[in-house]
């Protein structure tokens, strides 16, 4: 709809100025009454195109086209009037106007030359306006520096365009649309309750791919929230595709009732939104590469190792090293790249060199990765070792570009690779020449499931079978001859995980029953720690055991052997103190009764002894107070009634 500003002294000619250009040619116009109340209309409000009547006091039209040329060059100005002297119609055609419309004519032919020449007069304004928005929208467009700036010079630009109030731009983000900038509207318009009504006529809009211009009566049959919340009684809604993508949409508004949108104002509103579609998603697309080379470029610096790019020759030609080349040579990208200072190539050990050609170019030959291991020199002479990995890289054609991959220092890991290769050749060794047999388990936790997975030479020959014979037997199986000891043992470490020792544990085999002293412990393994691993050491302890059980049949037999030396010789003393006792009733005299005596006490003491051990448990002691009892009951029965003191 073209915006028009009458200007007339005469109100009744005004009024069906006005009702003409309204009714019957679909225009929207402004009155004023004056030249001077027309300049405050025109500073105020934004319209399409100025027409003004010449005699009128106080400004008369040519003063008031001079006055509006001062604010702006280039709207369209019709001088409306009756029959002037011809060099009024030059000094306004030479003052700015576009037309000068005499009003003697048949009103309908005076009309309709008036309307045509406004409508051909505001369409050619607005195609150089348009033009220089569109000029001024892609030279801002180019010095915007972030998303933000792009978003605030489009949303003018689009202003500029359509003669709106308002205008709102949506974007996707995460498939939903939401506001990524808002002009002309009140804090309301982005809140829930209106935003409800306006996302449905919105995702309507970018369904169908048709631009939607509506007026008072169809916003509110629609979205009233938006006439009653934002007083809105005209807007449209375009959306925003680039490349065959939708990427948001744009809802321009205004408070003005604009009964109808002309094809040239939607033709132009749809043209820049077309633009501004074109620049938004340059900018979206800048905006995630920069996003994306900012994360690669954080994610290569914090990389364990070199990233690079180059060629395959003998020089190892780098076009693009990162900067953790420094701490694997101690020289900086930019001496590395394209050969400035050393070529990557020169800090290869020279027995790895031609090893690592061969390598990098059968395996490009076969597109498949290639993964290296070699040494490097760094700048103080120190050698390091380094794992590559790369591939090829071909262009548009098919045709080898280079090669790309990384490089990263594992000279610790290889000396902690040698390190745990050396423990591991020992361990193994004496796994395999110990005395001992060791068998390996590995168990989810229960006995069932707990099968044998290695063994060593020791136990093929305790178990007088091979290890291929072996591997895959379960526990149970292995031991189903052994002392019930064995398995409650197992299945209690299984529980608690608690290691447990065993002392002559019997097994039968074929061959005889065998005995062992056996260690068992485990050790969680598994992704999940939680299989175990169960080490088995058994050492034959048979002969021992045989050894022992001899030593104690002797003992016991020399036990006895002496048990009876003892109870002869007490059986000789007491005859022999019974031959004392008779001899000394012979004896009349008191001094040779009392030596008799005293020997009689000494054949009895050592009777005692040998009685005692006779009768003891242990034949290598006897116990003290049991012997000091029997002499003194003995003494007390040989001097009863003699005044003796003990």
């Amino acid at each position: 709809m073209i915006r028009i500003l009458l200007v007339d002294d005469e109100p009744d000619l005004l009024d069906l100025e006005r009702r003409i250009l309204e009714q019957k040619y679909g225009f929207y116009t402004v009155t004023a009454e004056s030249g001077k109340e027309a300049l405050e209309i025109f500073q105020s409000q934004q319209v399409d195109a100025i027409i003004s009547d010449y005699s009128m006091p106080q400004m008369d039209g040519i003063t008031l086209l001079r006055k509006i040329r001062e604010i702006n060059n280039a709207i369209p100005f019709i001088l409306f009037t009756i029959r002037e002297k011809e060099d009024i119609a030059i000094e306004a055609m030479n003052s700015g106007a576009n037309f000068y419309v005499q009003k003697e004519n048949l009103p309908q032919v005076v009309f309709a030359e008036l309307a045509h020449d406004v409508t051909k007069a505001v369409e050619l304004f607005r195609a150089e306006k348009n033009l220089k928005i569109q000029r001024d929208l892609a030279l801002a467009n180019a010095n915007a520096k972030s998303l933000e700036e792009t978003l605030l010079i489009c949303t003018r630009a689009i202003l500029d365009v359509s003669g709106m109030e308002g205008v709102a731009i949506y974007l996707f983000e995460e498939k939903n649309l939401k506001v990524s900038i808002i002009s002309g509207s009140s804090e309301h318009y982005t809140s829930e309750r209106v935003q409800s009504q306006v996302q449905q006529i919105l995702h309507s809009v970018i369904h169908q791919k048709i631009p939607m211009f509506r007026d008072e009566e169809d916003i509110r049959a629609v979205t009233p929230i938006l006439f009653e919340s934002e007083g809105i009684r005209s807007d449209g809604i375009i959306g925003m595709t680039h490349h065959g993508k939708t990427i948001g949409v744009v809802h321009i508004f205004t408070s003005s009732p604009l009964n109808t949108y002309g094809l040239s104002l939607q033709r132009f509103i749809t043209d820049i939104v077309v633009q501004v579609s074109g620049y938004i998603s340059d900018r979206l697309a800048e905006e995630a590469l920069r996003t994306s080379e900012n994360r690669m470029k954080a994610m290569i610096r914090n990389l364990p190792g070199m990233v690079y790019q180059g060629h395959i020759d003998e020089e190892r030609t780098m076009e693009f090293v990162s900067e953790a080349v420094f701490n694997l040579t101690g020289y900086y990208p930019k001496d590395v790249m394209h050969n400035a200072v050393r070529s990557w190539g020169s800090f290869i050990n020279p027995q790895d060199r031609v090893r690592i050609l061969e390598v990098i170019t059968r395996a490009v030959q076969k597109n498949v990765r290639f993964r290296l291991t070699y040494r490097i020199t760094t700048r103080d002479n120190k050698y390091r070792w380094v794992s590559e990995q790369g591939t090829g890289i071909v262009d548009a054609d098919g045709n080898l570009a280079g090669i790309e991959g990384i490089i990263m220092d594992i000279t610790r890991q290889k000396a902690l690779d040698d390190q745990v290769r050396m423990f591991h050749t020992r361990l193994k060794t004496l796994f395999m020449l110990m005395a001992a047999g060791c068998l390996i388990f590995k168990s989810d936790g229960t006995i069932r499931n707990t099968i044998l997975v290695d063994l060593n030479s020791a136990a093929e020959k305790t178990e007088q079978k091979k290890k291929s014979e072996l591997i895959g037997i379960t526990f149970q199986g292995l031991f189903n001859k052994a002392d019930p000891e064995l398995l409650e043992a197992i299945t209690g470490m299984l529980e608690d995980k608690k290691s447990r020792t065993l002392q002559k544990c019997a097994i039968t085999y074929p061959y005889g029953k065998r005995y062992f002293d056996i260690f068992l412990s485990s050790s969680p393994v598994g992704y999940e720690r939680t299989d175990l691993e169960i080490f088995l050491i058994y050492n034959d302890v048979t002969n021992r055991v045989l050894t022992e059980q001899q030593i104690i049949t002797s003992l016991h037999e020399k036990e006895l052997l002496l048990k009876e030396v003892h109870h002869r010789v007490k059986n000789n003393l007491q005859i022999i103190s019974g031959i004392l006792k008779l001899q000394s009733m012979r004896i009349q005299d008191p001094r040779a009764a009392e030596i008799i005596q005293e020997c009689r006490s000494q054949v009895y003491t050592m009777a005692s002894i040998h009685e005692l051990l006779y009768n003891s448990k242990d034949i290598g002691k006897i116990q003290v107070e049991e012997y000091i009892s029997r002499l003194v009951d003995h003494f007390k029965q040989e001097y009863e009634g003699i005044s003796a003191r003990l």
